[in-house]
């Protein structure tokens, strides 16, 4: 059975597609950055819970887009345009994966101060 999964997703993901036209809107590949790592910082904390009990702080999508000065289409237009272009998409989300290292980074580093502050 999941070879049969395997082989239509093959044959799916090699078929030729068509090609997104660029909006006139365009997401810049930094903003595109910038946005995708809110998203997936927002994603993972919904499943984090402190030892007090509380789950994550709710971020609104309006805060989001607001906070990135792009609406949900203009996100969604741009999405569907770099998705179309996987090689560009790729190097997309390896920034993405890069800008979320540093950011992990940076806290690791401001914890590991605390700790030593408060020995």
């Amino acid at each position: 059975m999941k070879k049969r999964i395997f082989l239509i997703l093959l044959i799916f993901s090699c078929a030729p597609k068509e090609r997104i036209q660029k909006p006139e809107n365009l997401m810049t590949h930094t903003q595109m950055v910038y946005f995708l790592t809110d998203v997936n910082i927002i994603n993972a904390s919904r499943g984090y819970r402190t030892l007090d009990g509380t789950t994550y702080v709710t971020v609104h999508d309006s805060t989001l887009y607001s906070k990135h000065h792009v609406d949900s289409l203009q996100f969604a237009n741009s999405n569907a345009y770099y998705a179309s272009r996987p090689k560009e998409y790729i190097k997309i989300f390896e920034a993405v994966e890069k800008h979320i290292t540093r950011v992990k980074d940076s806290l690791d580093t401001k914890i590991k101060q605390a700790s030593k502050e408060s020995n």
